[in-house]
Formats: C-alpha cells, sequence, structure tokens
C-alpha cells in the first residue's frame, strides 16, 4: 500500500468528534480509513477492532478487518514450474572469440520487487460524514460565542467584586473566532504580525475580536513565557502590546487599522487597570464594570458607557461635546462615537436616499445660516463665539454621509464681498477652514457663508447653473 502523509489537522479533529460525540462510528470509520491511506496499518487494525466492538453488525467494518489482517500476513512465496524452454535457456551457450570456447550465456536475474497495490473500499458515505462535521463544527463555533458573552459578564462581575477571573475566556474567544481553543495551559508563542493580519483581512467582520484575541495571546505569553512568570509590570506588558499592535496596524488595509485601536482600547481596560480621567460613568457606575459592548475612550482620556453617551449626546440637540468637561470631540471621537453600533442614532448617514439625490440638505443649509448669523453678529474683542460657530460647524460636517461632505468641501457658490463687490474664490469648506486659521476675518466669512447658504436654499434640487456654481 503506497503510503501518504498524514493529516494531523484531521486526526486531531477526528479525536476531537470521537471524544465530544460517542461512540462516533463514522468518525471512527474515517479515522481507520486515513490511517490505512497513510501507512499506519497497525493503528488501522487497532481502531478496526475497537469499531467493530461498537458496531458489529456493520458489514464495513468486517471487510476492512479482513483486509487487514490479510494486508498484515507476509505474501507466500511463489511456486513457477520450470518450462522447458526455460531449462533449455538455461544451458544455452555462446562461442568466446578471444578464448575460442563456448561458455554459458547469461541469464538476466528476474526482478525481486513484488508489486503490490490494495483497493481501499470506502466506508459508508464520506460526504455525508464530512458534513456532519463542517455543520457540528459550525454549530461549536455558534455556541461558544454564547459561552463567551456569559464569561465577559462573569469576568466584569469577577473583576468588580475583586475575585479571581476565569482563565477559560481566551479559549472560548478562540474557538468563536475559528481558533484551536487547545488544551495545553501554557501560553504559546505568539504568531507572526503578518499572519494575524492575513487572518483579520480573510474576517473583517470579526476584526476587533480577532486582534484583541492576538493582544492578549502576546500579553498572556510576555506575562509567562514557557508557562514561568516574568515579573513584567504593567508598563512593560502595554509597551510590548503597542508594539505589536502598530505591527499587525502596518500589514492591513487603512480601513482596518480602526479595530487595532480598539483592541488595544479593550485589552487595556480589562487587564491592565488603565486610569481614566474620570472614575465613574455619568450614573455613577464604576469605569470599569463598563461591559466592553459598552466601553468606549475620547482622545481627551474620558471612558464612556456608549448608552449614556447617546442619550446625553441626543438631550444636548445632537452636539457632540463632552457631556462631563463641556469641551467639543475631535473629529476623530465623532468618526469612532458614530462607527460604534451604540452610536449608528447619532449619524447624519441614514438620510432617505430621496434628500440625497437633492445635494445638500436642509438642515446643513440651516447650519449654515447659523454660522453666518453668529459671524456677522460677532463683536467682542476676543470673537469667542465667533470660533465656536466655527468649531461646531466643522464638527457637524464630519458627521454628515461622503458625498455631502464633498459637496460642501468642493462647492463654490455666487458670492460676492458686500463691501466692496469683489467676488469670493473659494468653498464653503475653505472659507470656514480659513475662518478657523484667522487666514480670513470672521465677518467676511459669515458673509460669504450667508450668500451661499441663500443659494443653495434658492437651488435645492435643482442641478447647479455651471456659471453660477461648481463642485470642484
Amino acid at each position: 500500500m503506497a503510503a501518504g502523509d498524514p493529516n494531523t489537522a484531521l486526526i486531531g479533529e477526528l479525536l476531537e468528534e470521537i471524544s465530544r460525540n460517542p461512540p462516533g462510528i463514522v468518525a471512527r470509520k474515517l479515522l481507520v480509513e486515513h490511517y490505512m491511506f497513510v501507512g499506519w496499518l497497525e493503528a488501522a487494525l487497532d481502531n478496526a477492532k475497537e469499531l467493530r466492538g461498537l458496531a458489529s453488525t456493520d458489514p464495513d467494518v468486517t471487510k476492512v478487518i479482513q483486509l487487514l489482517e490479510k494486508e498484515s500476513q507476509p505474501p507466500a512465496p511463489e511456486r513457477r514450474p520450470v518450462s522447458a524452454a526455460s531449462g533449455s535457456a538455461a544451458e544455452a551457450q555462446e562461442w568466446d572469440s578471444k578464448t575460442g570456447q563456448y561458455k554459458k550465456k547469461a541469464q538476466a536475474k528476474p526482478s525481486s520487487t513484488r508489486l503490490h497495490t490494495a483497493f481501499i473500499q470506502p466506508i459508508g458515505d464520506l460526504d455525508d460524514a464530512r458534513h456532519d462535521l463542517t455543520s457540528g463544527y459550525q454549530a461549536l463555533r455558534a455556541k461558544a460565542k454564547y459561552v463567551l458573552a456569559d464569561l465577559l459578564h462573569l469576568q466584569t462581575l469577577q473583576k468588580k467584586a475583586g475575585l479571581p477571573q476565569s482563565k477559560r475566556t481566551a479559549k472560548v474567544q478562540a474557538i468563536a473566532d475559528g481558533g484551536g481553543g487547545g488544551t495545553h495551559g501554557k501560553p504559546g508563542l505568539p504568531g507572526s504580525a503578518r499572519s494575524a493580519a492575513r487572518k483579520i483581512r480573510e474576517n473583517p467582520k470579526e476584526a476587533t475580536s480577532l486582534v484583541i484575541s492576538d493582544l492578549e495571546e502576546t500579553m498572556n505569553w510576555i506575562g509567562a513565557p514557557y508557562g514561568k512568570p516574568s515579573g513584567a509590570t504593567n508598563d512593560a506588558v502595554r509597551d510590548a502590546l503597542v508594539k505589536r499592535k502598530s505591527a499587525i496596524e502596518s500589514a492591513l488595509p487603512d480601513e482596518l487599522k480602526v479595530h487595532c485601536e480598539l483592541a488595544l482600547m479593550h485589552v487595556e481596560h480589562e487587564n491592565l487597570d488603565r486610569n481614566y480621567a474620570n472614575n465613574e460613568t455619568m450614573l455613577g457606575d464604576e469605569v470599569k464594570d463598563i461591559s466592553r459592548a459598552e466601553f468606549y475612550v475620547t482622545e481627551d482620556n474620558y471612558a464612556w458607557a456608549m448608552s449614556e453617551l447617546v442619550q446625553a449626546i441626543q438631550a444636548n440637540s445632537g452636539v457632540l461635546r463632552n457631556p462631563l468637561s463641556k469641551e467639543m470631540f475631535t473629529p476623530k471621537d465623532i468618526r469612532g462615537i458614530l462607527m460604534h453600533p451604540t452610536g449608528h442614532p447619532l449619524a447624519a448617514l441614514r438620510v432617505e436616499q430621496h434628500e440625497m439625490s437633492k445635494g445638500v440638505r436642509t438642515e446643513t443649509i440651516e447650519q449654515m445660516e447659523k454660522l453666518s448669523k453668529i459671524l456677522n453678529e460677532d463683536q467682542t474683542n476676543d470673537t469667542i463665539p465667533s470660533r465656536k460657530a466655527v468649531d461646531e460647524f466643522l464638527l457637524y460636517i464630519a458627521t454628515l454621509p461622503d458625498p455631502e461632505q464633498k459637496a460642501i468641501e468642493g462647492l463654490r457658490c455666487p458670492a460676492k464681498d458686500s463691501h466692496t463687490g469683489q467676488s469670493y474664490d473659494f468653498s464653503i469648506g475653505e472659507a470656514v477652514r480659513d475662518a478657523k486659521g484667522n487666514r480670513v476675518c470672521f465677518h467676511k466669512t459669515g458673509d460669504f457663508i450667508g450668500q451661499a447658504a441663500t443659494h443653495l436654499r434658492q437651488n435645492r434640487g435643482v442641478a447647479p447653473n455651471p456659471d453660477r456654481c461648481e463642485v470642484m
């Protein structure tokens, strides 16, 4: 029997299936067949005999045992009658011109190689067996996800009560994400950053969970390489995790890099006891008790329970301002809040398709009119009202859909300076940025924004006139 290479992954899955769902008749048959294929006849025979004890009436098992027992016996020597032709050939002589005598003709020795092939009969329906294994594995992953949610909740309660946390979370996480979830107790050496990034690219919907698992594996390895505690401090572990995160980020496309930062945020919160600007949520719960699904940290180092933050922003008419510090969130924070599943209601992304077809929406035009009024009426020496209005308008623009942001950024509308009559030569986005950077005075910006808002309101839903308004 020609031996192939053993598939250790398949053998492991079959053994796991047998132990998980005894007696595992189908899995045992597949295991015996694989042992026969790779030439492990003794192992195949032993497993087949065990299988016979579990399924004594199965004819396939009986045939396989007979085949294996026959295969294990040495082949009997073959007896061939010597024919007259062969006898005469053995006595054949030929003339040797060098010696001048006849000598026996040399006979070619028959090949001693015995060609032997064995045909392994298929055991049962392999397609059904493979289908059962695949569906069983998928069901296992689905159950692991439910168990993982309970474990994370339990982990939060254990942390709150000061009890030691479960060490099975990482293994259940690996099973839920499609990893091995091995049973060894010692943390293994983390794989390469490129292999981790490749797995993330193949499973973008589970990107954050995959990076969390990788960082936790790295953290466990740093804390106890080869099972021996290293005594590494939280700062040393954090530095190593930052380097690991950067290595994975470098191998990911731009749209997936944000998941690395989110993963590090969760690992620091759950394992490294990071300090935040606030110790409690707005409802008085401790920051360390916020669940993973609710947790988020903004650039000002405030930790939030997202459901509370969303309610506070909604109560403040949707203004994306820190409810505790009263400072405006940065554009990066706004993108992160809106990307969070709990923050979706805050986004101006769910706009009706017919409104999007009309270009700039009425709400945006109203924001422009509000900005123009504040800029034109501000007579203070420090221009604080104008600066706050510009910041709020820029943050509002960050919440808009990409098509509308591009329209605001590049739209050039007909407008002239009310004092000099000179035409303005910049887009709405450029005008606001110039005002923020003190390159154009606030009153001139307010004059232009007001005229642009009037033009957009008059032409809302009408194709732009190329002679009067253009998108760069």
